[in-house]
């Protein structure tokens, strides 16, 4: 989609669901998991019709952000059947990779080159439950001390920069941020997408 046929003059400041799902070429659905979830700030007021107000800046954020990552936004397969399948549709580029891991690395910079399992759940988010999972299983490469998942921080941007990572269905608070500004830190450091 080019967002730059957009009218973005003729829209109001704050808008509908009916209105987001038009101007985005997305399903009814689509719109409402993009709302429900967060990944589209909006305000709710609790009534049976036109209860979602969202803000028209938040929606060309939106657009900005799911052309970087748009296996963020797309709702799961099976959403809401309850039946949750992560299915990664479409691949980032090498580029985007490359500058995903560079952005890790900066931010994960004042951090120590080995850290705990307890000490990256602190960091990324997820429980120490799931960060020790994700080490049992192979996903995150560790290795053990004194009983404790010792992960190197290379391995930890490498996992970072996963499918498997990018695919969480639900995802922590700084998982979304990161995510939502990493091209914010491509504009600031005058890098392509």
């Amino acid at each position: 989609m080019n967002e730059t046929a957009i009218n973005w003059d003729s829209i109001p400041e704050i808008i509908t669901k009916d209105q987001l799902y038009k101007i985005c070429h997305i399903s009814k659905s689509t719109a409402l998991y993009l709302l429900r979830s967060g990944k589209i700030p909006c305000e709710y007021n609790g009534k049976k019709t036109r209860c979602y107000k969202i803000k028209k800046k938040d929606v060309i954020k939106y657009l900005e952000n799911r052309k970087v990552f748009p296996e963020c936004y797309s709702d799961p397969a099976g959403w809401y059947k309850g039946n949750y399948s992560i299915k990664l549709e479409t691949k980032i580029s090498e580029s985007a990779l490359k500058n995903l891991r560079q952005y890790y690395t900066e931010m994960l910079a004042q951090y120590p080159d080995v850290m705990t399992a307890t000490e990256i759940s602190k960091i990324i988010g997820y429980g120490k439950t799931t960060v020790n999972n994700w080490c049992n299983k192979g996903y995150i490469k560790s290795f053990k001390r004194n009983n404790a998942n010792h992960i190197p921080k290379v391995y930890l941007i490498e996992f970072l920069c996963s499918k498997y990572f990018r695919t969480i269905t639900r995802k922590s608070k700084w998982h979304i941020g990161t995510l939502q500004q990493f091209p914010v830190w491509l504009t600031i450091n005058g890098l392509k997408d």
